[in-house]
């Protein structure tokens, strides 16, 4: 049975600086702490359903009850006041009660791209034809604007090094199958840092990815390009990524695939060449 489609987001990116940002400081001058926990709820209420939110009394109500001591008309009055601000699209506030933005739709993009849907049109804001939208929602953080280095494919840009036996990949599954699990844990304990929600998310995509392109084992193929990483020294996942969409042009499905095509690329190599030492004392490697 096939999964039912995805709209909304677990979660969002949220600006570490957001406290101090001049929108929240706003916010908090006027209302309090409610006006900026009503804020959050916002953001929250918007990314759950996707990219907008449509302002109803229910939607209005129903974050009422969520904030402690709030009413309709403080709710209602950071709304408009958030709205002022350019946090959310103003003209499409008052035709359709609806709040969004053009960095709101920017980040719903960016954590979506790897999904097989179409691209949203609902509420769109074309960026071309709203230039007053642009630098809104500015407590999201930075990092959630469409990155072209993450759009494009991924080229090997760092020199690799062979890895030293002291840093070989270490924890790997010993069971036949690889799990999700498996590659969370390979993930964290071979030093790529702290796999964040969106990385594990990336992996999870990666893994239904290569299932429906025909794998037999598409947590083994992703733990294998976690595995090629280390062995490359490259430790982050646009690395990883990079990886993956070769392997999957290619039509590498298993990990033998892999192997053998590695191995076939050694084979092919033209052997090196040791200088001469009389060639003027030096040698390009």
């Amino acid at each position: 049975m096939a999964r039912p489609v995805k709209e909304g987001l677990d979660y969002f990116p949220f600006d570490v600086d957001f406290a101090t940002n001049e929108k929240t400081e706003a916010i908090t001058g006027e209302f309090g702490p409610k006006g900026v926990l009503i804020f959050i709820y916002l953001l929250a209420a918007i990314y759950r359903k996707g990219y907008y939110l449509e302002w109803t009394e229910l939607a209005k109500n129903q974050l009422v009850n969520r904030v402690s001591g709030a009413t309709g008309e403080l709710v209602g009055l950071v709304v408009k006041r958030l709205t002022e601000y350019g946090t959310f699209n103003k003209d499409l506030f008052l035709s359709d009660n609806v709040l969004t933005s053009q960095r709101i739709q920017e980040t719903f993009t960016d954590a979506t791209k790897r999904r097989k849907s179409q691209k949203p049109t609902l509420y769109w804001i074309n960026a071309d034809n709203n230039s007053s939208s642009s630098g809104v929602n500015d407590d999201i953080n930075t990092q959630s604007k469409v990155k072209e280095s993450k759009v494009n494919k991924t080229k090997r840009q760092q020199t690799t090094a062979p890895v030293k036996a002291a840093e070989r990949p270490t924890e790997e599954p010993s069971s036949s199958s690889s799990s999700i699990f498996d590659i969370c844990n390979f993930w964290e304990g071979n030093g790529f840092g702290q796999l964040s929600p969106f990385t594990r998310e990336s992996l999870v995509d990666w893994v239904d990815d290569m299932r429906k392109a025909g794998s037999p084992e598409p947590e083994k193929l992703v733990l294998n390009a976690l595995r090629t990483a280390v062995e490359s020294n490259v430790r982050n996942y646009k690395y990883v990524n990079g990886i993956l969409k070769n392997w999957e042009s290619k039509r590498l499905l298993t990990v033998a695939a892999v192997d053998a095509n590695d191995s076939e690329r050694q084979s092919n190599r033209t052997p090196h060449t040791e200088p001469k030492k009389e060639n003027w004392g030096y040698g390009v490697d």
